[in-house]
Parts: structure tokens; sequence; C-alpha cells
């Protein structure tokens, strides 16, 4: 009976670690290993480009800035400090980043897995 109890007691205590999440595992500021870059990007980039950008940008000019899964990918395209978003001169009279906010968007490219 009590060798019974044992093998109860660890088959319990083996079972704990279902669900557990790997420290380390590949998992993204996203939430998860198989992310890929849109709640940074909602969190992240979003709220630079909505005051100025997506007056043009939110479908009929390019890049469509809206959202991360319509980004094309030569906006996601490492490194982040020579990538398109951050190199283009500002255009259309409007300073569209300043250099603390370039340095965030490229921050933001070199991230991307």
């Amino acid at each position: 009976m009590f060798e019974r109890a044992k093998i109860a007691v660890f088959v319990l205590l083996a079972a704990c670690s279902v669900g557990e999440v790997p420290s380390g595992g590949g998992v993204t500021p996203d939430g998860g290993g198989g992310g890929g870059g849109g709640q940074s990007f909602e969190a992240m980039i979003k709220p630079l480009v909505m005051p100025k950008c997506t007056g043009c940008h939110a479908g009929g000019v390019p890049p469509t800035l809206t959202a991360f899964s319509v980004l094309e990918a030569k906006y996601k395209t490492k490194p982040g400090n020579a990538n398109v978003l951050v190199t283009k001169g500002d255009h259309s009279g409007v300073i569209y980043f300043d250099a603390t906010q370039k340095a965030t968007v490229a921050a933001w490219i070199d991230s991307l897995p």
C-alpha cells in the first residue's frame, strides 16, 4: 500500500511541469517563439506613425503603416539604422521622425526575428 502511495505522489509531482514556460526558449518580446513583431509594432511604431504618416500611408501610398501584418518585408529588413524607414529623408514638408524616434525604429527593426 505504501509503495502505491509513493508512486502516486511521484506521478502527481512529475505532472506539475506541464505548461511550464522554458527559460530562454526563443520567446520573443511579442509573446511567443513564433511571434513576428506585431505586438511591438503596435506598442512602439504605430504611436510614432499614426499622427503624421497614416494620412498618406494607411493603404493608398506605400508603405502601409497601419499594421505589422501588411508592412512590406523591405521595411522590416536589418540593419535598422540602414532601413528605408530610418534613412528616408523628410518628405512632403513633414519631419516624420526626429533622431530619437529614428533610433527607436532602428532598434525595433533590429529586434525582429
